[in-house]
């Protein structure tokens, strides 16, 4: 029997915790007795009274635990947070704000039954009413990042605990998740679903987070930005050459040139593009070593509500053991 842990972010999602746990308690019900289900809540700084919720399910409960993060780090960090607290056969990922449905994870399981170690929620439509910046950012991630998988996914999977370990000896501090996702599986198999809209409350990227995610995919997994910068730089020097020859010829050989004009106007266009050429060439070095000279952690813990229930053990049969709250 396969344990799988449903590894859930939270950030303000006092509103749509019940209603996912009941959906996803059907789902449990659905997978009984192939697999067992149990939930590790990451609360990423909420401050809506999800904090005190969470504390309470697992009072009550057996089949939760909860990582309390020190404060707000972000979606990215809270999902490396999952990682590393992750316990068990199979880990789900999962928003709480009910977009992506759980009712996808049964065939996520049969999938990865029948030989997928990475199984992902493919979004084939959309809900959402700015659908077509995410397709044209898809688009062109996958034009400059070949080796990512062509497939439109976010943080909805289901990984092997294999896949998992690959996942933790990736230690960049901007991350992608479904390129990571996608780095460390050799092999992805889709499920395809409907991306729905947002339960109850408001999104916690909103547009300002979306496009700093798409600038970090673009510069996790494609050099191409900051060679750009290089490819302009060499543009602008070769205008600056055309354009000064131009300048000159009028000065020598006309009666139309402005005093002064010629050598400046010159000298502004040449050095303006050496400029960006060596912004560029520096910029492909600190585009690589930029996330490595830091030391400071994605995330930090304030408490762990945790339980000694063996991930082996059905609920039913751990329900005798004892939890243990770690700070």
């Amino acid at each position: 029997m396969a344990h799988i842990e449903v590894i859930l972010p939270i950030f303000n999602e006092v509103k749509n915790i019940p209603n996912l746990i009941a959906r996803l308690d059907q789902v449990k019900k659905e997978l009984s007795p192939s697999a067992t289900l149990s939930y590790l809540f990451i609360n990423d700084g909420s401050s809506d009274g999800s904090t005190e919720l969470l504390s309470q399910l697992h009072s009550s409960r057996n089949d939760i635990r909860v990582v309390h993060l020190l404060h707000n780090f972000g979606h990215g960090p809270a999902l490396a947070c999952g990682v590393s607290h992750f316990r068990g056969d199979l880990a789900v990922f999962m928003d709480a704000d009910l977009q992506d449905p759980p009712e996808a994870i049964p065939e996520m399981f049969l999938a990865w039954k029948n030989g997928s170690k990475t199984v992902v929620a493919e979004r084939v439509s959309r809900s959402e009413s700015n659908k077509v910046l995410f397709n044209t950012f898809y688009y062109l991630l996958h034009k400059v990042a070949p080796q990512l998988p062509p497939v439109n996914f976010g943080t909805h999977c289901l990984l092997d605990a294999s896949v998992i370990q690959r996942i933790k000896t990736l230690k960049e501090k901007n991350r992608y998740f479904p390129g990571l996702v996608g780095f460390a599986s050799p092999k992805i198999e889709a499920i395809p679903v409907h991306r729905l809209k947002r339960l109850e409350g408001n999104s916690r990227v909103g547009l300002k987070g979306l496009i700093q995610l798409a600038i970090t995919a673009f510069l996790s997994f494609s050099s191409l930005p900051v060679r750009m910068v290089s490819v302009m730089g060499l543009i602008a020097s070769l205008a600056a050459l055309i354009s000064g020859t131009a300048i000159v010829s009028i000065k020598l050989f006309t009666d139309l040139a402005i005093p002064g004009w010629a050598s400046t106007m010159s000298a502004l266009a040449f050095g303006s593009g050496i400029q960006l050429l060596c912004l560029g060439i520096i910029g492909e070095y600190i585009a690589r070593i930029y996330d490595e000279v830091k030391e400071r952690p994605l995330y930090l813990v304030e408490k762990v509500l945790e339980t000694s229930a063996p991930h082996s053990l059905s609920m039913e049969e751990s329900s005798f053991v004892p939890k243990i709250v770690r700070i």
